[in-house]
């Protein structure tokens, strides 16, 4: 890292809070929020056993991680306001929404830059301009060259520099050689590839990289790529990258302290060390190898142990500049903050009507000459009445209500999986569900339409409802601890495919 000089030096003893001076803990010289891949979520599926992520706990986490003194500075990379190129016309809308309320969510929790994606710059330029006049963060190489944002944060000069998807890495390298005078740490924001970020960290003067476009669920611990560090941080906001940068020498290197880091390498070096260690196990037992090359590989094996026990008795040194990296996941349980708690409310509300007043009129495709339509469970009740009460309490047949209860009912990520032939001949739609008859994971959905059906009980119906139908929402998505053959036991009840209970 280039000379952060005495300014940096005074900013850590400077931001210290009274309380950590007490405790005796260290304030961070530059504290980094880093976001990757928002890709548009307000917040995760509710249906999930602990749906990770939600723009209310991450505002919750951006709060309390600016509580003391020391600087910090929020930057989101990589595919922030949309999460597909190209949408569906019946989509727009609301997708128009998601976009604006959490560009307005961003401006509130302070984010210093944003680097729009692939997928937000293939959106139309009327759509992309009505999204940027809701806020006032900056958006970072819209035109298509790098661009450079000066701030300060703290005492320190930072330089911000937007990456733009596929461009030239040699306007990168001018854009950080104009403005390294001018700069204490100078941080890139790429969209791209592990390659993209490999190269961006190599420009002389780059101290970070912040790499969206990876779109994945794990986040990685801090890799080195050239002078600079890459961070990651997850995506659709499960989780946030928080790098603590403490600086206490000039002109020395930063040195990774993390003990996320640390894990990862252990755990790295016992993946080594067990697949070695079945290879020499094998070769002594078979008798065939070369004395010489066995001898070779035991002393690898020896070498990846001594390298493993000196990683875990190791501890961060204090003296030099480092950096702690930490990944912040963001679960069910994790603090919300109400303010924009609030305001997502009033964007499901918002979002919810729009829907109901633009798809009022839209209904099924028609049915074919030899395609059946749907009549709802009601239908199914006179026959099948046990079935029929113990469907009534069952979690699919109060799928709809879930949906009320939150103001979703129309929402077009959410509707699909709680009612009965959504978009199939003969079934329901956003706001068309045969007057209720639809509403809910009724018996159709899993024994298929049943107007036939009822109108003579000889046409058969689905019986065994086969995996592939259950997993069109029962999907990891959606549904992350669904067994198909264990949760096909809980369904199989006295009247619902056991014999029914004699009264």
């Amino acid at each position: 890292m280039r000379c952060l000089l005495l300014l940096a030096l005074a900013a850590t003893s400077l931001g210290c809070s009274r309380a950590q001076r007490d405790r005796g803990e260290p304030v961070p010289s530059l504290r980094i929020v880093a976001v990757t891949d928002l890709k548009g979520y307000l917040e995760p599926c509710g249906c999930t056993s602990n749906p990770l992520g939600g723009i209310d706990r991450l505002a919750a986490a951006v709060r309390t991680l600016r509580e003391g003194n020391a600087p910090v500075v929020v930057l989101v990379a990589g595919d922030a306001f949309f999460d597909t190129a190209d949408l569906e016309p019946a989509r727009v809308d609301q997708a128009e929404r998601n976009a604006k309320t959490l560009a307005r969510i961003l401006e509130k929790l302070e984010v210093t830059a944003v680097l729009p994606g692939r997928r937000d710059r293939a959106q139309p330029a009327e759509r992309l301009d009505a999204v940027r006049r809701t806020t006032s963060v900056p958006w970072l190489a819209m035109n298509g060259d790098a661009e450079v944002l000066q701030t300060k944060a703290g005492r320190l000069r930072l330089t911000i520099v937007g990456a733009a998807p596929g461009g030239d890495i040699d306007a990168v390298r001018a854009a950080v050689s104009n403005a390294e005078a001018q700069s204490d740490v100078t941080i890139a924001l790429v969209d791209g590839s592990r390659r993209d970020a490999n190269r961006t960290g190599a420009i002389e003067g780059v101290d970070f990289v912040l790499q969206g476009g990876l779109d994945q669920d794990e986040a990685m611990p801090p890799r080195q790529a050239g002078g600079a560090w890459v961070l990651h941080a997850s995506r659709q906001g499960q989780g946030l990258t928080v790098a603590d940068l403490f600086i206490r020498k000039e002109d020395a290197p930063v040195e990774d302290h993390s003990e996320w880091s640390r894990a990862e390498r252990i755990a790295q070096l016992e993946r080594q060390i067990g697949a070695l260690s079945a290879k020499v196990a094998a070769w002594e037992k078979a008798g065939n190898v070369d004395a010489t090359d066995l001898d070779a590989q035991r002393d690898r094996l020896r070498e990846l142990e001594e390298r493993r026990a000196t990683l875990e008795r190791s501890e961060p040194g204090s003296d030099g500049n480092a950096l702690h990296a930490r990944f912040v996941p963001l679960p069910k349980k994790a603090p919300r903050d109400p303010q924009i708690e609030n305001l997502m409310r009033e964007h499901d509300k918002a979002v919810n009507e729009a829907n109901r007043v633009a798809f009022a009129n839209l209904k099924p495709p028609p049915l074919g000459p030899k395609e059946v339509g749907y009549v709802g469970s009601a239908a199914c009740s006179g026959c099948h009445q046990e079935a029929f009460g113990w469907w009534q309490d069952h979690p699919h047949g109060l799928a709809y209500l879930t949906l009320q209860e939150r103001n979703k009912e129309f929402n077009l990520d959410c509707v699909g999986c709680h009612v009965t032939g959504y978009q199939q001949p003969g079934g329901s739609t956003v706001t068309h569900n045969l007057d209720g008859a639809l509403v809910n994971v009724g018996c159709e959905s899993c024994h298929g339409p049943g107007a036939a059906h009822t109108a003579n009980p000889e046409v058969a119906v689905v019986r065994d409802t086969p995996e592939s139908t259950c997993v069109t929402c029962h999907n990891e998505t959606h549904s992350d601890l669904f067994d198909y053959d264990e949760y096909r036991k809980t369904l199989v009840v006295p009247g619902h495919g056991l014999p029914a209970i004699q009264r």
